[in-house]
């Protein structure tokens, strides 16, 4: 590509980009080699039944030939009590959105060398009735520019539609009947003294862009979903039920990996499911998904269709949903999912259990009568979800304490217990099952008696002594003592 081709595409991009994000008519476009002047308008619908859809065009008339349209940024406002305005088609790239009730903000480009001059089709428009009366298809351009950027001159002319027919009452159909397309079909029932809820669906932005109107509290409405589909796992449709009459537009997203600003969920996910909606969640009953997954995927995993499960991301953490298998083929499961609300899911195994492992600690092998003795333990959450288990101590097979722990995958905890030595004997402990060892109670020691001596001479108390004599060791001392004795006396009489 050469670098006048890489800056002329750069400059349409960046008209496109700046009225996405401003909303406004960009500064940066050129008038240079503007030329006479183009008249933007919605043509080719003047009445439509209610519930009826005619198809209008939205075009650029008299676009000169020195000036072809390769970039633009339109919003078409009408009144939605009367019509409904959705894109059908365009050969432009384009982008749709509401700002609000009653405004379609259409913005197309194209990556031609040359845009299209004279009367040139910017988008097929389908314009459905939605109660009898007159409603104005106006039309505000922020952006016409030509391929190279620069602005064209322009005009704008407004239309008139006229919706007849609808008497406000009938048959109270089940929305459940709705068919729909992917083309931009619409269908639904009449509800009593209001519109009939209406479903229309178009690819956009790689999913698929459902746009329902006048839901009915309390009614189911089914959506039929194609091609929205990734990694074996296709997303066949939807239920949503809301508590209150209104609008609901969702752009539903099959993604290989999760979305932007939305943590991975643990584990391996089949795939990952976007829906970005405009409805509150406290306005949705709730959202039932009918999903189905390739029969070589499961067997690639090799995962048990039973083991599967639709996970919701809501208020910073994944949750389970209830999920069921309601049909199975050769090629596919088909699984269903209920949901409290709209945002992302994963399609993912179920992870294993929480299961815990115990270890203990030493434990003093003897202790005395009216001892505590501490026994310790480690808890650790060996599986894939959180988990609560309680841990008892047992002494002899009898539980004397416990304690209940609630751990996360892979958390460990130490967890102590106090053993009162109360009586004599042998005791075998355990905690959770497992043993902390045996311990050897004993009495408590008894003090060795003492043998005191008292001075006959003195009312002083001698200090006491220890008797360590052996037996009969005190009545030869003596005797020796006085044989000596005797001696002495007879050497001392003798001359």
């Amino acid at each position: 590509m050469s670098h006048l081709e890489l800056a002329r595409r750069f400059v349409v991009a960046a008209v496109v980009c700046s009225v996405v994000l401003a909303g406004v008519a960009p500064a940066a476009v050129s008038t240079a080699g503007a030329a006479s002047s183009a008249t933007v308008s919605v043509a080719g619908v003047s009445s439509v039944g209610v519930d009826e859809t005619a198809t209008a065009t939205l075009r650029a008339a008299d676009v000169p030939a020195s000036a072809g349209v390769g970039a633009f940024a339109v919003n078409v406002t009408y009144d939605p009590s009367v019509v409904s305005v959705r894109v059908a088609e365009s050969d432009f790239a384009v982008e749709t959105a509401a700002p609000e009730s009653g405004v379609l903000r259409i913005v197309g480009y194209t990556d031609a060398r040359t845009g299209r001059t004279g009367d040139v089709a910017l988008a097929a428009l389908d314009v459905t009735g939605e109660s009898a009366g007159d409603a104005t298809l106006g039309v505000e351009v922020d952006t016409l520019a030509d391929a190279d950027g620069s602005a064209i001159t322009r005009t704008t002319a407004d239309a008139s539609v006229e919706v007849s027919g609808g008497s406000g009452s009938g048959d109270d159909r089940d929305d459940s009947d709705d068919d729909t397309d992917d083309d931009g079909g619409s269908s639904g029932g009449s509800g009593s003294g209001g519109a009939r809820t209406s479903v229309r669906t178009s690819v956009s932005g790689g999913g698929l862009a459902v746009d329902i109107r006048n839901a009915k509290p309390g009614t189911p409405v089914d959506v039929d979903f194609s091609d929205v589909e990734t990694g074996g796992v296709r997303v066949d449709g939807l239920s949503l039920t809301l508590g209150a009459k209104s609008d609901a537009r969702l752009t539903v997203r099959a993604l290989d990996s999760v979305p932007d600003g939305t943590p991975a969920l643990d584990g391996e996910p089949l795939s990952y499911l976007d829906v970005a909606h405009d409805v509150d969640d406290s306005a949705v009953d709730g959202v039932d998904f009918t999903l189905s997954v390739s029969a070589a995927t499961l067997s690639d995993r090799g995962l048990d269709p039973a083991d599967l499960r639709l996970y919701r991301y809501s208020d910073g953490e994944w949750r389970a949903l209830s999920t069921s298998v309601v049909a199975e083929t050769d090629g596919e499961v088909r699984l269903t999912a209920a949901s409290p609300g709209l945002s992302v899911f994963a399609l993912a195994p179920a992870p294993a259990e929480a299961a815990f492992a115990v270890t203990t600690g030493s434990l003093p092998s003897s202790a005395v009568v009216g001892d505590s003795v501490t026994v310790t333990a480690t808890v650790e959450n060996t599986g894939q979800t959180r988990g609560e288990t309680t841990v008892d101590l047992t002494v002899d097979g009898a539980v004397r304490d416990s304690r209940t722990l609630d751990l996360a995958p892979g958390e460990t905890r130490t967890v102590e217990f106090a053993v009162a030595a109360d009586a004599v004997g042998r005791y075998d402990v355990a905690v959770a099952g497992v043993s902390a060892g045996s311990l050897q109670v004993d009495a408590e020691e008894t003090p060795t008696p003492t043998a005191t001596t008292a001075s006959t001479a003195s009312t002083e108390s001698e200090p006491a002594t220890t008797d360590t004599r052996t037996p009969g060791f005190g009545a030869v001392s003596a005797a020796l003592a006085a044989a000596l004795a005797a001696l002495v006396a007879l050497a001392r009489r003798r001359p």
